[in-house]
């Protein structure tokens, strides 16, 4: 059947209150679950929408086709070889093959693609189907697979979703599907605002009737004109009180998939509570009860107003401030508590109370923690991320203090304000005296706190960001806490991405593996040497898998990123510079015969020494004219092409080294380039596993020595030809 009939639809399953983080996960399941199963039923479609309220998710599609197209699809047979004897005569198979598809064996067609060879088949012509029973079939499918975090049972059923289902509504034109889930037939029929509109039956005539017949019952479906709403009537209420509202996109989509029929205003906060950090009021009317705080115009501190959202109209809307005002002072008086109580102790009184706070059971107390840290931010300072003397008072004093505030009242017992950790710290260090670049410090060490925040400001906070996360993960990593799969119950990956991008960004210079050994060497008195040697070359892989990663994604290719790692992975920063630089030669000729030069040489040692042991000193014995390391040289090579190669490396290693030396990585890959051509000749005319065996030892030896001076640039393996495998 062609030219189907275009016709609009409208599904909506109605369900008890789902919690505001469940409605993101089901509009994008749901959204491209629906545009993938209109694909696979091959029913065109325009105009998808997929609408979410808590009790409500509506899938709303312009047009979809009416009906399925007639497909011809190829039923495959046996090969062609054994679908005919000697004599032409169809075989058993053949006539088996014929007789399961109800055709006469004349009818069987002879098919093939021409790569898997020719085989009997026959062509079959699958009349298409309704998709109003196609959607009725595959649509509860959808919906059970939507990966809800949690998931429920009620009554008697054995159906699992995230809230009990009350409601279905499925129309595809004038038609009501005939949809059957969890003991309910889908008809034409919603509801409106549990509130507003008591939750009364809304008839839904058609598709297209849907928006305008939810929103005369109270009930605004569309989940973007609700934070549209929420948005603007936010900024209008903001501006009349002089101020504007403290940008939080977080707590925006939450509050607009908290309610149904949002209704903006405004409430007071008592200046009694400005006594408080601006960053705890702001957490109290987030965490607490979703309010967003309103920042003075001019900058400066906050205003002593909130603005909110009610889900409902303008009716005794004066009650539900005070309501909300009241409920507010409440967890404001107690976060005040905190302040006050906390300030009685100096930060370096709250830090010895440490002691009694255990970091990782059988690892020592946080107090530990603390002076490891401590002594590794001072080895880091003079090795990579200072200036390599001795580190400043301030950094010494806030490495000596910066996990005071974990035994406070407010991030201990404060519970909303667990995320406050490290700006609290700061607050109380400021309040106590301290200096405002230890203050600072306090702050900025625990940043990035996710993927998409900032980094610290200033090398000292960087270093001091760099020596907790190190010292976590030696730590986690000696006592058994590996990330395994998903599970990574102390975010090492993220602490370790953290470092990455620090010193990345920073183009600090650090050497992590010495790094990582002086982080687990702050547990010697609880692992041996064996096994923190162990834990060490774990980490380094661990770490070097994050960085080709984080890599990848800023833009390098996955083949530039594994040629580097081999010889630069200990220092992220030289590792991204000497990625970028490859990436710009990979397509170039010379470049291209060098690298298929480099896996010639390694396939022909493939069974020798090419340990790093073995490779080392290729450098400066090529910068002395060539040489083994037993002192041999390669004035024995008899063919022009291997003379002219030695000469040709021995003759450029003074400038390679040069450009090395300087961070010219462009020009060093460029002077590389520039042996390509001799090393492809010496390939194509040499013949390096000769009769003779003193020749042949010499030629795998001058390799040996080739191949280890370019691997001490990258694994030029990983961006050569396929075909320079062979």
């Amino acid at each position: 059947m062609t030219g189907a009939r275009m016709l609009p639809f409208l599904f909506e399953i109605g369900t008890d209150e789902l919690p505001a983080r469940f409605l993101p996960v089901e509009r994008q399941h749901v959204g491209e679950g629906f545009a993938a199963l209109l694909a696979e039923l091959s029913l065109a479609h325009r105009g998808l929408r997929v609408l979410a309220t808590p009790r409500r998710l509506a899938v709303l599609v312009e047009a979809i086709a009416g009906h399925q197209a007639d497909r011809t699809i190829e039923v495959k047979g046996p090969p062609l070889t054994a679908a005919r004897g000697p004599d032409g005569s169809p075989t058993p198979a053949a006539l088996g093959f014929a007789r399961k598809n109800g055709v006469a064996i004349d009818d069987c067609l002879e098919l093939g693609d021409g790569k898997g060879g020719a085989f009997l088949g026959v062509r079959r012509t699958l009349a298409g189907r309704p998709a109003a029973e196609l959607l009725a079939e595959r649509l509860p499918g959808l919906l059970l697979s939507i990966p809800f975090p949690k998931t429920m049972h009620w009554g008697t059923s054995d159906l699992e979703y995230a809230r009990p289902i009350q409601w279905l509504v499925a129309i595809l034109g004038e038609q009501v599907l005939p949809l059957e889930m969890a003991g309910l037939r889908a008809g034409r029929v919603s509801r409106g605002h549990r509130t507003l509109a008591d939750g009364a039956p809304v008839e839904i005539p058609a598709p297209g009737d849907y928006l305008a017949a939810l929103r005369a019952a109270g009930v605004e479906p569309d989940q973007d004109e609700r934070r549209r709403v929420v948005r603007e009537g936010g900024e209008s209420l903001a501006r009349e009180a002089g101020g504007r509202i403290v940008e939080d996109e977080e707590l925006l989509q939450e509050v607009t998939d908290l309610l149904e029929h949002p209704t903006p205003f405004l409430g007071a906060i008592p200046e009694s509570y400005f006594a408080l950090p601006d960053e705890v009021i702001v957490t109290a009317l987030k965490a607490h009860q979703r309010y967003f705080a309103v920042r003075r115009a001019g900058g400066g501190g906050l205003l002593p107003v909130f603005f909110a959202v009610r889900d409902g109209d303008r009716t005794a809307l004066d009650n539900v401030v005070r309501g909300n005002e009241k409920v507010l002072n409440a967890r404001l008086n107690d976060a005040l508590f905190y302040w006050r109580c906390d300030q009685r102790l100096t930060p370096d009184q709250h830090t010895a109370r440490l002691a009694d706070v255990t970091w990782l059971e059988g690892f020592g107390s946080v107090l530990d923690k603390v002076g490891r840290v401590g002594s590794l931010v001072e080895r880091l300072w003079s090795t990579g991320l200072g200036d390599g003397g001795a580190p400043p008072a301030e950094l010494v004093r806030a490495a000596r203090i910066c996990k005071f505030d974990l035994v406070t009242e407010m991030i201990r017992d404060g519970k909303e304000f667990t995320k406050l950790e490290g700006t609290i710290g700061a607050r109380y260090a400021a309040a106590a005296g301290e200096s405002p670049a230890v203050c600072e410090l306090l702050e900025e060490y625990y940043r990035p706190r996710s993927a998409a925040d900032g980094l610290p400001a200033g090398g000292a906070a960087a270093a001091l960001a760099v020596a907790d996360r190190l010292d976590n993960l030696a730590g986690c990593w000696l006592a058994g806490f590996a990330p395994t799969g998903a599970k990574d119950p102390y975010a090492l990956r993220r602490h370790t991405l953290a470092v990455l991008r620090i010193l990345i960004d920073r183009a600090a210079r650090l050497d992590l593996e010495n790094a990582l050994a002086a982080a687990l060497e702050g547990y010697a008195a609880l692992a041996d040497a064996s096994r923190r040697q162990t834990a060490l070359g774990e980490l380094l892989t661990f770490v070097r898998t994050r960085l080709e990663g984080l890599l990848v994604a800023g833009g390098v290719s996955l083949e530039a990123v594994r040629a580097v790692l081999p010889a630069h992975g200990n220092d992220p920063t030289d590792a991204a510079a000497w990625a970028r630089a490859l990436e710009g030669f990979r397509e170039q000729a010379d470049f291209q015969l060098l690298a298929k030069g480099f896996k010639r040489c390694r396939n022909i040692l493939e069974g020798h020494t090419l340990e790093a042991a073995a490779l080392a000193g290729c450098a400066d014995r090529w910068r002395r004219g060539g040489a083994t390391p037993d002192g041999r040289g390669f004035g024995g090579l008899p063919e022009p092409a291997e003379i002219a190669l030695a000469g040709a490396v021995a003759a450029a290693v003074p400038g390679l080294l040069a450009l090395q030396e300087a961070g010219d990585y462009t020009g060093v890959f460029r002077a590389l380039s520039g042996l390509g051509p001799d090393i492809d000749a010496f390939f194509e005319t040499v013949r390096v596993n000769a009769d003779q065996a003193d020749l042949r030892d010499l030629r795998h030896a001058f390799l040996r020595e080739v191949y280890g001076l370019f691997a001490q640039f990258a694994d030029f393996s990983e961006v050569a030809p396929l075909e320079a495998a062979c």
